[in-house]
């Protein structure tokens, strides 16, 4: 089976860097691709993107070096076996917040024993291999988000569930259930939650990842201990790019 190349990062003790894809173009997932990305996930949840289009969003991925991965819209058993038979190596699981929930993620993402996925990789094993099958369950990567009160009290156990490769935290959404604004920042109250959940992770042997906005946060994380990084979005990016040049033209005229 094609090998996970976020995998091979953390079995080299390095932090795998990504994106979300919020876009409906196969195109921006190829250039994305190419700027350099270890993995890009095509976000089912907070975006445009749908079932319809996440083949063409895989294999446009797929044409690059960057590993495909998703933000399911919610823990639905249908819809992460779906995905991961059109060829998704790593499944992102938005809002879980228990043991049973982090339980029911691993019978969709995984095959028997571990769980109880149903055959049929129409895409999967195109673009993994013959041996699919075989080595499914241990190249593909499930991701739980924690991002809740709730979530945060479970995490040990939820982390410890077999099966679970690691976390991702959302933090808006964690802020929000600690009583702040999205995007108004990591208050210290909320920054003592993200380390009970790397803490959680780290006694677990699973990996912390998290959502970040800008290239110094992903440093800060990393040197934490994060193994798993997703640097904005595509539209991020791309508004921070274009502001960026235009101020600086703008300046250059007034000047």
């Amino acid at each position: 089976m094609r090998p996970n190349g976020v995998r091979e990062l953390w079995r080299q003790g390095r932090p795998a860097i990504g994106s979300l894809l919020t876009l409906n173009s196969p195109f921006m997932g190829e250039v994305m691709g190419h700027v350099g990305f270890d993995w890009l996930g095509v976000d089912l949840q907070h975006s445009e993107t749908n079932l319809a289009n996440v083949q063409a969003m895989f294999q446009a991925i797929s044409s690059t070096p960057a590993m495909p991965f998703v933000r399911v819209a919610g823990n639905d058993s249908i819809l992460v076996q779906r995905v991961l038979d059109l060829g998704a190596y790593g499944v992102l699981v938005p809002m879980v917040e228990t043991v049973a929930e982090a339980e029911a993620a691993v019978r969709a993402a995984k095959y028997a024993p571990m769980g109880a996925r149903s055959w049929g990789p129409i895409r999967g094993a195109l673009y993994g291999g013959p041996d699919y099958f075989h080595h499914a369950n241990t190249e593909t990567v499930l991701l739980v988000m924690l991002e809740s009160r709730t979530a945060v009290a479970n995490a040990r156990d939820i982390l410890a569930v077999e099966g679970v490769d690691g976390c991702y935290i959302g933090p808006n959404d964690l802020g929000i259930t600690y009583g702040y604004p999205p995007e108004s920042g990591i208050s210290e109250e909320v920054e003592q939650a993200v380390g009970q959940i790397l803490e959680a992770a780290q006694a677990t042997g699973t990996v912390a990842g998290m959502q970040t906005y800008s290239s110094a946060d992903v440093l800060r994380r990393a040197r934490q201990g994060f193994g798993f990084l997703g640097l904005g979005s595509d539209v991020r990016l791309a508004t921070a790019a274009a502001r960026a040049e235009l101020a600086a033209t703008r300046e250059g005229l007034a000047g």
